[in-house]
């Protein structure tokens, strides 16, 4: 199943994709804070922190999965750009619960750009399916996961490097 998932993520748009092991992904405090002290989207954004579960719930959740497909995106500069990551994950999620997976669950980095404006700016609940915490608001460290996993990740300093984003699909 793996080989067909990361097919189909290639197919998607992806530039590659590595089966990792969900229990060497470990929550930070400091990618929290980070979040906290650092991202615009906290508290505006019901992907983001403090709409997510403590760091303790992650944890519990992430030893539930076996396996996992680490997806890497490359050139990605824009916000459309940014949704099809999720949008990809999402298709993988789906194809993996119709063939028997159905703890499927993908997740990608950064915060969420379904909606123009979320809701939760308003208040107003999201019923959106396609909504998916953030790796950073689930206090995954991303450089972490992804330069242990083969590839490599660094800071953008200009606006004409090389541009990275990644998503997990978590399985059992």
């Amino acid at each position: 199943m793996m080989d067909k998932l990361r097919e189909l993520a290639l197919k998607q748009g992806a530039n590659n994709a590595t089966i990792i092991d969900p229990s060497t992904i470990q929550p930070r405090v400091w990618v929290r804070m980070k979040c906290q002290f650092g991202c615009p989207a906290y508290g505006t954004n019901y992907t983001c922190p403090p709409h997510v579960p403590p760091l303790k719930d992650v944890k519990e959740f992430l030893s539930e999965y076996t396996c996992g497909l680490l997806i890497e995106f490359v050139g990605l500069a824009t916000l459309h750009d940014q949704k099809r990551v999720l949008k990809v994950l999402l298709r993988l999620e789906k194809e993996a619960f119709f063939e028997g997976y159905y703890k499927a669950f993908g997740i990608a980095a950064g915060p969420c750009h379904l909606c123009k404006v979320c809701k939760a700016k308003d208040g107003k609940p999201c019923y959106d399916m396609g909504r998916r915490p953030s790796l950073e608001s689930l206090g995954i460290d991303v450089y972490e996961l992804v330069n242990s996993s083969g590839y490599t990740l660094s800071p953008v300093h200009k606006k004409n490097d090389e541009y990275k984003s990644y998503g997990v699909l978590l399985l059992y």
